[in-house]
């Protein structure tokens, strides 16, 4: 029998009993407090960091802890404590596996704060033709002489009186409740139809309200918009962070971490109770259940679509990256654990390519490139950059290694969008003094006292916003090095050797030591922003054209970066800040598009079809392109838009 120790986690007071051999990340997860961890438990972010307490230290709470009572130093952990990463007292919790009796405190920056997921409903407008219907009937009792049961004669009636087609059928387990239903109302019913071809629902009595969830599930977020299939409106929104991040904040982790026995199911199961969640707090919003959501609609990439699915997405992950399947599907709720109506429909948009997913596709519908002349460069910045190119003759796609850099993760002190992070940086090109501005706080750092701020750290648009500015400052160079040929009391060697810049001092932050970007950060900005322009060239090039006429900006990110200082570190090609546009959600929207009318789905069907997918990792002069964007802006293209303002100073003014 497992023999189990007390788990004492502070400073939560979180306790409990916990069986020997469980990683204390896994253990404090089990207790109710989520420990944040990018790499997937692979011990490469450095972001689960606890330290261990020893006995003297955990006494007041009965507990005789000890370093001893934990596994021994991985040899990641190792390295770590060599370079100064890694405390005396401090392990990994996703290596260190638990022997004994234990208190363990949790610092600020390894806990997962509360999300702040920017997934909004836009305006784009669309006709209303849902799958979904419904229709009032009052059945007449059955006669001693009628032979036919309950659906049989409910069946002709809904044909002759409705005109729905003799093939009409009944979903098995809605079939159950048919019965009561009737009994309830002495047969006033509301029997809810999909496709006009299968009864999915019955309701005692009158009900009008139809309602339909439009997920978009991204890698790191899931956002749902629950909408009034009647009427068309956005009733309540609901947004959540991905669970599945546990198992890693990329695709490429995400793959491996399905390889273990059982895994895969369990990611999926995650993912489905997290829909279901959305679903439980939008319909709350609205007086409603989940049980009301009578049709779903789910766009993400390729990765995410096969893991909601069940699929084997090991073939993802090498060449040719090819999936499993890549039309649209209907999949009954129950079916994927999705605690709605059992009876829903799921509808899964197609998808373009091993790395274009559905969510692609849906941007697509919103943004509506394929509709006009002019040329248009669609950018889905998330985890995995996705772009699409063209116009009403032609359109063309790629997927872009970004990372989750620009997401906050693989920071020295980055950190998803929550309360605490710091979102806007601003550099005194002459003085090299900064002003931040954290979500949750209106005013700028100051406007207020250190003890007021509390920043926990840098989340992604922060970190983009620090490197345009400390690039205009002088402090960085077109190579990405940070350096100054004159004092600067924010530039300094942290322990490991490395250059990095001051943002927040330990008195501004919450976490008791300064806020910095280091000289590996803006690397890993460099290499995203050179992915997305590397791409955004290609396609250019594949299409004949010099530069688009617009840039249109989807996504989370998109939607709350600084357009101009994300141009003047060559983010996107420059065609006018004028014609960059940012659209918020449009993955979300065209999932909604969807909902709303059974048309999209059949446009979408086509636009995956015609839509011309580049592979990236294997066309030529990707490299070449790469490196030459890797440069600030970059090697040889210009950006005319920012070449007077965003020239950088010289480090003698």
């Amino acid at each position: 029998m497992t023999e189990h120790f007390t788990i004492c986690f502070l400073p939560a007071g979180l306790r409990g009993e916990v069986p020997r051999g469980t990683p204390l990340r896994e253990a404090a997860s089990a207790l109710g407090l989520e420990i944040e961890s990018l790499c997937g438990g692979r011990a490469s972010c450095c972001r689960c960091r606890v330290r261990v307490l020893e006995a003297e230290e955990a006494a007041e709470h009965g507990t005789q802890s000890s370093g001893a009572h934990v596994s021994p130093l991985c040899d990641a952990e190792l390295r770590a404590r060599t370079s100064g990463r890694l405390g005396i007292q401090e392990r990994f919790s996703c290596q260190a596996r638990i022997e004994g009796e234990l208190v363990v405190f949790v610092p600020e920056d390894s806990r997962v704060g509360r999300p702040i997921v920017r997934k909004r409903a836009g305006e784009r407008a669309c006709a209303l033709a849902p799958a979904v219907h419904k229709y009032f009937v009052e059945l007449v009792p059955a006669s001693v002489g009628e032979p036919r049961g309950d659906w049989d004669r409910l069946h002709d009636e809904l044909c002759t009186r409705f005109g729905l087609d003799v093939a009409l059928t009944v979903d098995p387990v809605a079939l159950r409740s048919l019965a009561e239903a009737l009994r309830t109302e002495r047969g006033r019913l509301t029997v809810t139809v999909w496709q006009g071809r299968e009864v999915i629902r019955f309701e005692p009595g009158f009900r009008e309200r139809a309602l339909g969830l439009a997920i978009d599930l991204g890698t790191t977020t899931l956002g749902a918009l629950l909408c009034d299939l009647d009427s068309g409106e956005v009733v309540s929104q609901s947004s959540a962070h991905n669970p599945q991040i546990r198992w890693g904040a990329d695709i490429m982790n995400r793959i491996a971490s399905t390889k273990p026995p059982g895994q895969l199911a369990a990611m999926q199961r995650a993912v489905a109770e997290a829909i279901g969640e959305l679903a439980r707090d939008a319909t709350l919003a609205v007086g409603a259940r989940p049980e009301d959501v009578v049709e779903v609609v789910v766009v993400a990439n390729t990765v995410m679509h096969h893991i909601l699915l069940g699929l084997d997405v090991h073939s993802l992950g090498v060449v040719p990256f090819c999936p499993t399947i890549s039309r649209s599907l209907d999949v009954k709720a129950r079916e994927l654990g999705i605690p709605v109506l059992p009876s829903a429909n799921v509808h899964l948009l197609p998808i373009e390519a091993g790395f274009v997913g559905a969510d692609n596709v849906a941007a697509v519908l919103a943004a509506a490139p394929h509709e006009s002349d002019t040329l248009t460069l669609l950018i889905d910045i998330g985890t995995n950059g996705e772009l699409v190119l063209g116009n009403r003759h032609r359109l063309l796609s790629a997927s872009c290694p970004t990372g989750p850099a620009l997401e906050g993760a693989n920071i020295r002190f980055g950190m998803r969008a929550a309360r605490g992070a710091i979102e806007k940086v601003r550099v005194d090109p002459a003085t090299h003094e900064v002003r931040f501005r954290t979500i949750g706080l209106p005013r700028w750092s100051d406007r207020l006292q250190p003890g007021e701020i509390s920043a926990r750290g840098l989340c992604g648009s922060a970190v983009l916003e620090a490197v345009a500015e400390l690039f205009r400052a002088g402090l960085i160079d077109s190579t990405g090095r940070l350096y100054s040929e004159r004092p600067c009391r924010r530039l300094r060697q942290n322990v490991d050797g490395m250059w990095e810049f001051v943002i927040a001092w330990a008195e501004q932050t919450a976490i008791g030591e300064d806020i910095t970007l280091t000289q590996a950060d803006v690397r890993a900005i460099q290499l995203a922003k050179a992915a997305l322009y590397a791409g955004s060239r290609l396609l250019l090039d594949r299409f004949g054209a010099e530069r688009p006429d617009r840039v249109v900006l989807a996504g989370a990110f998109g939607s709350v970066i600084d357009l101009e200082r994300a141009l003047a570190i060559g983010l996107f090609p420059d065609c006018g800040l004028g014609n960059v546009t940012a659209i918020g959600n449009a993955a979300g929207d065209g999932a909604r598009m969807a909902l709303l009318n059974v048309a999209v789905r059949e446009e979408a069907g086509s636009l995956a079809r015609r839509i011309e997918y580049l592979e990236l990792s294997t066309a030529r002069g990707f490299n070449d392109a790469f490196v030459a964007a890797t440069q600030l802006p970059h090697a040889e293209d210009r950006f005319p838009s920012t070449e007077t303002g965003w020239a950088p100073r010289a480090a003698t003014d």
